[in-house]
């Protein structure tokens, strides 16, 4: 088995082998007949060979065999066409190649063989027109014209021929290369020109001239020789391929082409076409400047298209030099995977680690093909609190996630990451939404509250308002409070709202005792699914308040005495009377102690300051004996003592006692 394997695959290389090169040369209008005239002179050409070979290899024509033998026919190649043709052939030089009285039909066969030895035969049939001969008189021949300054219709050269039997005949031309510089009048055989020569490219052209008399068909050659033919423009550094990545940046400059004419002073005109001719947005063709980039917005991709067709022409006014052709291979690039979106949404609620797990529904993929991926978060924004698994891309978190209190962020946005085996990444969001569990009951701050109430508290009014905490958020910290009481009275005079406020219902003045405590139980209960409870106690106590002092407190910004202009007047004012009362007072005094103004006769006579003088008619007072009685008798009063003012030594102030 290990030779039978080698001997297989290389019969099956022979025999592929052979295939592909085991295609013939094929004729293309044999079998055909043409006509010749029994007085043709040697070497003319009467059918030219129309042969191609499917696998592109050389061939060469030649007489296989004629019928009958010998007969003055030929097979060779035109140097000028490189095109095999059937010419007449004299074997016997000077005697006649033709007798129609002996011989009026030849059967040619003509046969190519290619360079792999397969060969191909074809008849063509040669009838002899008896007495005839239709020859041209004046060709093969050469012209020559001025391509800068021969018009349109201009003609170049007349054909003429001669026909043994006078019949009528008709023209035909072909040229080689091909142009449409000159057409022939079918009827005359005049060559004219069929536009200006100055947009002919060409410096020879080679016209093959037909002339057909209903029997006999003869072609011949003229050669026409150009001088001053404008030089057609061309790119002197256009490669035949480039091979760009397909990753290239857009707007990149790809290749820079060089035109040339060489007709000075030639004003140029440049065009691009691409292949496909759908993508011809992605290049720009900058005519100003020649260059070729990728444009702008466009991107290449080797997975849709691996190569593109560009061809470039430029134009003179006269000729159009190309198409020259750019194959631009585009290089396949390693590219990153890639998410399905930009933007992913997860939203769980808080939980222990790993007991939750949710999946985005990740679709990742490839330019380059399927592939494997691996996913991760990137460090950051709290990512380490969460876990990702690499193939499936399901969440779940890595710690215990608690937003109570807010431990925790509520909201997260992470980066996920796909990498494929050759580490190439690609990046989408995932954002994340943790919501509230109510694992919180509400929390009084006190196990027990103390109240007061007295008897001028009015009924409707809020005692004091006792509220719970709840750690969860949004509904589940939402609470109501409700409360209870063991004693039968205590509710027909408090009462606990929703909102944890404890309320007077009605004044217990006259019905309850001073000192009567009257205990409730508060129940706060949240909104949350299940629903928790909290409960604490208060105590209402009921006493008595003697006075009831209204306490008014008014806050005034502070005041400053010298910035009140007011004030300061006021002020200066009041200065100058107090000087002018004590400048009186002063004088006063003055008065009394040095001039006696009373009316005592001395200075300094208290004492006798307001006696009368002898004389006035008055009564004398004598003076009340010393004495330590305190007390004047209605006797003593009644003998006329006059009052005296005397100090009393006492603990309290001075005391002023009359007699």
């Amino acid at each position: 088995m290990q030779c039978e394997i080698p001997l297989f695959l290389t019969i099956v290389w022979l025999l592929t082998k052979y295939h592909a090169n085991a295609a013939s040369p094929v004729f293309s209008g044999l079998p055909t007949s043409v006509s010749v005239g029994e007085l043709e002179v040697i070497d003319r050409l009467i059918y030219t060979l129309t042969v191609a070979d499917a696998d592109g290899d050389p061939y060469n024509c030649d007489v296989s065999l004629t019928v009958p033998t010998n007969a003055p026919f030929r097979v060779q190649k035109a140097t000028d066409t490189d095109l095999f043709g059937v010419y007449t052939f004299n074997p016997s030089p000077g005697n006649t190649m033709f007798d129609y009285a002996t011989t009026t039909l030849y059967t040619v066969e003509v046969r190519c063989i290619d360079s792999n030895s397969n060969a191909r035969s074809a008849n063509l049939s040669i009838d002899v027109q008896d007495n005839n001969l239709l020859e041209f008189t004046n060709l093969a021949a050469t012209v020559s014209q001025n391509a800068a300054t021969t018009g349109d219709n201009t003609e170049i050269f007349d054909v003429s021929y001669s026909d043994a039997l006078g019949l009528t005949v008709t023209f035909a031309m072909t040229s080689l290369p091909a142009t449409t510089s000159f057409t022939i009048d079918a009827s005359t055989g005049k060559i004219k020109t069929a536009r200006e020569l100055r947009f002919e490219t060409y410096t020879t052209i080679v016209l093959y001239v037909t002339v057909k008399d209903g029997k006999i068909s003869v072609t011949d050659k003229l050669t026409v020789q150009l001088t001053n033919v404008n030089n057609v423009p061309y790119y002197t550094n256009l490669p035949a391929s480039i091979s760009i990545n397909e990753d290239t940046a857009a707007g990149t400059l790809l290749y820079t082409l060089t035109a040339y004419d060489g007709d000075a002073g030639a004003t140029l005109t440049y065009a691009m076409n691409v292949d496909p001719a759908a993508d011809s947005g992605k290049f720009t063709f900058n005519t100003n400047t020649l260059q070729l980039s990728l444009t702008n917005g466009q991107t290449f991709d080797y997975e849709t298209r691996t190569y593109y067709n560009v061809t470039f022409t430029v134009y003179d006014t006269m000729a159009t030099g190309g198409p020259f052709v750019l194959d631009v291979n585009i290089n396949n690039i390693n590219e990153p995977c890639y998410f399905d979106r930009s933007y992913y949404y997860a939203s769980f609620s808080e939980a222990t680690a790993g007991s939750v797990t949710y999946n985005p529904g990740f679709v990742i993929s490839d330019y380059d093909g399927a592939s494997t991926y691996t996913l991760s978060f990137r460090t950051g924004n709290n990512s380490q609190r969460f876990s990702i698994d690499s193939s499936s891309g399901i969440v779940t978190f890595a710690v215990n996630y608690d937003i109570d209190g807010n431990a925790m962020p509520s909201n997260v946005i992470l980066t996920v990451e796909c990498s494929d085996p050759s580490s190439n990444t690609g990046t989408a969001i995932l954002d994340i939404t943790i919501t509230d569990v109510n694992d919180n009951a509400p929390t009084f701050a006190q196990s027990s509250y103390t109240l007061t109430v007295d008897q001028y508290t009015s009924a409707g009014t809020l005692i004091g308002t006792i509220t719970p905490t709840d750690a969860d958020f949004g509904t589940n910290a939402d609470f109501a409070c409700s409360g209870s009481t063991s004693s039968g009275t205590a509710g027909t005079y408090y009462s606990i709202g929703s909102d944890c406020g404890v309320y007077l219902l009605s004044s217990p003045s006259g019905q309850l005792s001073y000192g009567t405590i009257s205990r409730f139980t508060i129940t706060a209960v949240d909104n949350g699914s299940p629903a928790m409870t909290g409960t604490t106690y208060v105590d209402i106590i009921y006493r008595e308040t003697t006075t009831t002092t209204v306490t008014t407190t008014t806050t005034t910004q502070a005041y400053n005495f010298w910035d009140d202009a007011g004030a300061v007047a006021a002020f200066a004012i009041a200065m100058i009377l107090a000087c002018v009362v004590l400048a009186v007072l002063l004088y006063m005094l003055i008065r009394c102690c040095y001039t006696g103004a009373c009316c005592g006769p001395e200075s300094f006579d208290f004492c006798n300051c307001c006696k009368r003088r002898p004389g006035l008619g008055h009564r004398e007072y004598k003076d009340f004996p010393q004495s330590s009685s305190p007390r004047l008798t209605p006797t003593d009063i009644e003998v006329g003592y006059r009052p005296v003012t005397r100090l009393i030594p006492t603990r309290g102030p001075l005391a002023v006692t009359y007699y």
